[in-house]
């Protein structure tokens, strides 16, 4: 799916740029705020770096990794691998994801749904997560009405859930990127993830390493020439 990368400028109180632990969960948000867009959601995010105080005086934390917009567009406001401030005592295991709506009964459009359900099979696969168990509202973690629709109507809540897990199963084939460790440097390559296994073009991961791909047409298979070290 095409996501947009709006990365948040690192702070105090929106991306404080600290590393997160284990991915167990992914979190499910509403905004809050009906008929906004994700870039405005986005830009508030990015407004509290100069550090805004609530009714009672107190500095608001706030931020997600994704924002889910009306038209189904997607945007990327934190790496996947950093903390953001959403989920209470999970955000240092949960993705977090706040997702718009056009009126205060919180339910999402249906361009806005089917995004944010690929978007969570993306994630469930990515780190290995059952939907059923491991995607949760921010209900779940603190009782606060959040995603309302979604806390209010606990039929729909497990539908959506039960279309992500059918997602996963369509076994369709999803374009992500896969982060690696390669000789002591992080990288990003293209991959594609099929029926729960990932694939990662060994070409370009060649590239990477300063290696040749080569093809033996007798044999039909490919192979892999790194160039001796000096």
């Amino acid at each position: 799916m095409e996501i947009q990368q709006k990365l948040l400028t690192i702070n105090k109180y929106s991306r404080p740029g600290s590393k997160i632990g284990h991915i167990k969960k992914i979190t499910v948000h509403w905004v809050g705020n009906a008929g906004s867009s994700a870039i405005a959601n986005r830009n508030y995010f990015e407004g509290l770096k100069e550090g805004k105080k609530n009714a009672y005086g107190n500095y608001i934390y706030a931020s997600s990794h994704y924002i889910v917009g009306l038209q189904g567009e997607v945007v990327l406001c934190i790496p996947e691998d950093e903390l953001a401030y959403h989920g209470n005592s999970h955000n240092n295991m949960a993705i977090g994801i706040e997702t718009c709506h056009p009126d205060w009964g919180g339910k999402f459009s249906e361009l806005t749904y089917k995004s944010l359900v690929e978007l969570v099979a993306e994630l469930c696969t990515r780190y290995k997560l059952s939907p059923l168990v491991d995607v949760e509202r921010h209900y779940d973690i603190t009782k606060k009405d959040c995603p309302h629709y979604y806390v209010v109507n606990e039929q729909a809540w497990r539908a959506f859930l039960v279309d992500v897990k059918n997602k996963i199963e369509e076994g369709d084939e999803m374009l992500i990127k896969e982060k690696l460790n390669v000789n002591g440097k992080e990288i990003e390559v293209d991959s594609i993830t099929k029926d729960g296994v990932t694939y990662i073009p060994m070409r370009q991961l060649a590239n990477m390493l300063g290696a040749e791909v080569t093809y033996d047409n007798a044999t039909k298979r490919k192979g892999l020439v790194v160039p001796a070290r000096a």
